[in-house]
């Protein structure tokens, strides 16, 4: 079974050639790296996944800055002990490409956290932190409401998260990367949605050196919806790259990426939207949307939507703007009492009002506000 594309370029029979991602060969993990599960069945297939991560070097994204990387350090292995072989054909039903092949097999062969999970309780919330350098989880969303709230802060991050949205549940993302000063992360997630199934996401980017984010909603049933909402905080020299993908097979599904964001200093956003609505995807509704608010006259945010449509009866549309802080509206304030800076701060926050406003359901508020501090 293959693996869904990041891009699938296709028309008629005919396929486009894609460039060859640019690869370095320097320092990798090996054999001494992996470590037993205590899960026979588990270990073959990841053996499978290392021979396969092995005929990969990691690659070289210029357009963050990212021309090299070492590898974390695995101690040992932890994430997916307690699979069976049900929950192995789930893996290979949502096996993907994401940012890069090389970043999705390394989280499936070298994890240190996560777990697998089947879930069909009526609502539930939890609050998990990943704790690891190396992270893969899967989640079976069986039936019911399940709300996760996932946050990662780590100096250096490789993971992957897949979850089967399955008929009528409702799943609700909370996706937090805090990444410390210097830091690099890469994380991957698909979603996998079913007929008449609900998904809604935030998904917050802040700190670092580079970041690098993938998140993938595929529509494989009909009447479905997902919104996503994608937010970054970019400062201090930093560069974050993420990519948004939704791909439509059934019908009558609909899906939305609505991302904005703050841009400051020498730093520097790269904003990418796929929506790609495959032949037989009738009665398709695609939106995406995407603002930059350049702080700085040095910030730098460049986006990439694209617009694959193979069916008629669709509507679909996407856009991208970028601009500075609105003087207007600062000099409104500051009639107020507010000091410029002051002026300036509430402009920026009410950027992440509505990620606030669902933070606060689980009292972490806070940790927004600490991720934006400085960005005036």
């Amino acid at each position: 079974m293959g693996y869904e594309k990041t891009l699938k370029l296709e028309h008629r029979g005919m396929r486009a050639m894609l460039p060859e991602v640019k690869r370095n060969a320097g320092a990798d993990l090996d054999v001494r790296d992996f470590f037993p599960s205590g899960n026979d069945v588990l270990d073959r297939w990841r053996l499978r996944r290392f021979r396969e991560y092995q005929s990969y070097g990691f690659p070289v994204w210029r357009r963050v800055g990212l021309t090299s990387f070492e590898p974390p350090r695995v101690e040992g292995y932890r994430g997916l002990e307690n699979i069976d072989e049900e929950g192995l054909a789930l893996l290979e039903e949502l096996d993907f490409e994401g940012s890069d092949r090389k970043f999705v097999l390394m989280a499936d062969v070298f994890s240190m956290a996560g777990e697998y999970v089947v879930v069909s309780s009526p609502q539930e919330k939890v609050v998990v932190e990943v704790d690891q350098d190396v992270a893969n989880s899967l989640l079976d969303l069986r039936g019911g409401d399940l709300t996760l709230v996932r946050i990662v802060r780590r100096e250096r991050f490789v993971g992957n998260l897949r979850v089967k949205v399955r008929e009528k549940a409702r799943f609700k993302l909370v996706n937090l990367h805090l990444v410390g000063k210097g830091g690099t992360s890469i994380d991957n997630v698909f979603l996998d949605v079913e007929t008449g199934a609900s998904v809604e996401v935030y998904d917050f980017y802040s700190g670092g050196r580079v970041n690098v984010g993938f998140l993938a909603v595929r529509f494989s049933g009909e009447d479905a919806t997902a919104k996503v909402r994608p937010y970054y905080a970019v400062s201090s020299g930093s560069a974050t790259d993420v990519l948004y993908q939704m791909r439509f097979y059934g019908r009558r599904n609909e899906g939305t990426v609505d991302s904005k964001g703050v841009v400051t200093g020498e730093s520097k956003v790269v904003f990418r939207g796929v929506l790609d609505i495959l032949p037989g995807a009738k009665d398709t509704v695609a939106h995406q949307r995407n603002h930059t608010f350049l702080i700085s006259g040095s910030a730098k945010a460049e986006a990439i939507p694209s617009l694959f449509v193979g069916e008629n009866d669709v509507v679909a549309s996407h856009a991208h703007s970028s601009s500075p802080l609105d003087e207007t509206a600062v000099f409104y304030l500051m009639t107020r009492g507010c000091s410029e800076t002051e002026a300036r701060e509430l402009l920026i926050k009410g950027t992440f009002e509505d990620l606030r406003e669902e933070l606060r359901n689980f009292e972490l508020e806070a940790v927004l506000d600490h991720a934006l501090e400085g960005l005036v």
